[in-house]
């Protein structure tokens, strides 16, 4: 009986700190996704360079600068 007064927390414990950690794994990847999204959307010219410049929250203001940037994106796989 004290063992299984012992192992209940431990177990809660070890699932509250690996539930934690997935999170904050979903939240980076949501970020990089929505960024490459962006990305593809201005190279498909569905928005244009100063609302992507905008989403992206970048300070940089020419279109060259900003496609430097979205380079990186152009061939990451998907991470869904």
């Amino acid at each position: 009986m004290k063992r299984l007064i012992l192992f209940i927390p431990s177990i809660a414990l070890m699932w509250g700190c690996t539930n934690t950690s997935n999170k904050l794994d979903t939240l980076e990847i949501s970020n990089t996704q929505r960024q490459r999204e962006v990305c593809l959307d201005w190279y498909g010219y569905r928005i244009d360079t100063k609302k992507a410049i905008n989403d992206l929250n970048l300070k940089i203001k020419t279109e060259s600068e900003l496609m430097t940037y979205c380079d990186f994106f152009k061939n990451v796989a998907d991470t869904k």
